[in-house]
């Protein structure tokens, strides 16, 4: 790997390189294997301008996802840091499509479409749960307690209904107040994470959309919070981005 640097994003937590070559599952796996850190995946980041650059991901266990925030966020800093680029505004080019990210010291923005989801409920181990995507699959779930849940056990349940033959990131949350949201995440290809960005924009679109937040709102996930925000048909996501 050529200039590896260990970085989270909210609690996400990535090993970057520059990108030379496509890398098999066998391949990243022994990257993980012999990381300093537990890391959720493997980043490789390609120049293709002054103010544009490529994310090849891959989840910790060999497989690629459609979307990683957080890794998009990590992206662009290590971008910006290795003079990928000249300016703080740039484009991060992910398997669904290019995303527009802001760069501010340890904070990193990014705007995206707004996510779908099922207006009608599935019922899996008599709990409701929401369907959405954002170009990659979350399952929403609100839970009584996000921090008691069996959320590894819940996930199984999930996985037996066959409901998604290409796996799903399960997400689980409860609402203090309009304003806050405290959030779980088990990832496909990952298993539980400390946040999920991904996860966080449909959760945020899903209950801005119904009524049940503001505008401006906090989720809270186990490792630290990101800022949520519409306007329009664009969903503005904000959170810290550090070197391990």
């Amino acid at each position: 790997m050529n200039n590896p640097q260990y970085m989270s994003g909210t609690g996400n937590n990535f090993v970057i390189s520059e990108y030379e070559n496509s890398k098999t599952d066998i391949e990243i796996i022994s990257i993980v294997a012999d990381s300093l850190f537990d890391i959720d995946g493997v980043i490789f980041v390609e120049k293709i301008d002054s103010s544009t650059v490529r994310m090849h991901y891959y989840n910790n266990d060999g497989s690629t996802a459609e979307l990683c925030v957080n890794g998009v966020r990590c992206v662009a800093k290590y971008a910006i840091d290795n003079s990928f680029v000249d300016n703080n505004e740039l484009t991060v080019i992910a398997p669904i499509g290019n995303i527009k990210t802001t760069v501010s010291e340890e904070n990193v923005s990014l705007e995206v479409a707004i996510p779908t989801y099922e207006k009608n409920k599935i019922l899996i181990d008599g709990i409701e749960c929401i369907k959405s995507n954002i170009g990659n699959p979350h399952l929403l779930v609100e839970v009584k307690d996000v921090e008691k849940f069996n959320l590894e056990e819940f996930v199984a349940r999930v996985y037996e209904t066959n409901e998604f033959e290409n796996g799903v990131n399960v997400e689980i949350y409860n609402m203090f107040d309009k304003k806050i949201i405290n959030a779980r995440v088990y990832e496909r290809g990952v298993g539980e994470t400390d946040a999920c960005g991904s996860g966080a924009i449909c959760m945020f679109y899903y209950l801005y959309n119904t009524d049940q937040v503001n505008n401006n709102s906090l989720i809270f996930y186990p490792g630290g919070e990101l800022e949520m925000s519409i306007e329009k048909d664009i969903i503005t996501l904000n959170g810290k981005v550090t070197y391990l």
